[in-house]
Parts: C-alpha cells; structure tokens; sequence
C-alpha cells in the first residue's frame, strides 16, 4: 500500500475528500496512490502534503534519509571548487523559497 493511501486511511479521508481538498477529482487521487500517474502537478504535491500531513519529498516518493544520503554522496564527489558552487546554489534555492 502506498503512503498515499495509508496516510489517508490514517486521517480517516475518503479519495473523494482528498481530491476536493486539492482540487482533483477522487480518479486522480487513486491514481496517485496506485502509482499510475507518477509526475505530479508540483502545485499539487504541495496541497497534498499539506492535507495528508506528509512532506514534499514523502508525496513525491522519497524519504528524507534516502534523499539526504544521496546528496552527501554527490557532494563528497564533488572537488572543492564544485562544493562551494552547490552550496552557494543550495542557498540561492533556499532564499528564493522564502
């Protein structure tokens, strides 16, 4: 089962209240949480996030370790001049979320 669903039968929603929520209809949602439609609209994943309680990167199929984990390796590959320009984009990336 997906965390989609599990999250959702957590909270007690049905499909057809979690697709009011964010504006789609429930044969979107079972569709996400079946996995059939994998590129979610990133305004989207965001209203999803927000009404199952789940983050960005756990909508999108990704866990923060695994996702964490991944970076540090990307980033011990990296040369030093190539590591201040990630962390100088990182931050850059971060500024403009605000």
């Amino acid at each position: 089962m997906s965390i989609l669903k599990n999250k959702r039968l957590e909270l007690g929603l049905t499909l057809e209240e979690v697709g009011n929520r964010v504006g789609v209809s429930k044969g979107t949602v079972k569709k996400w949480e079946d996995g059939h439609i994998k590129n979610i609209r990133q305004s989207n994943i965001k209203k999803l996030s927000s009404v199952l309680g789940l983050s960005v990167l756990e909508v999108m199929g990704l866990d923060n370790t695994q996702t964490q984990n991944t970076i540090n390796e990307i980033y011990n590959e990296l040369n030093d001049n190539n590591k201040k320009q990630l962390i100088t984009y990182a931050n850059y990336l971060l500024e403009n979320q605000k």
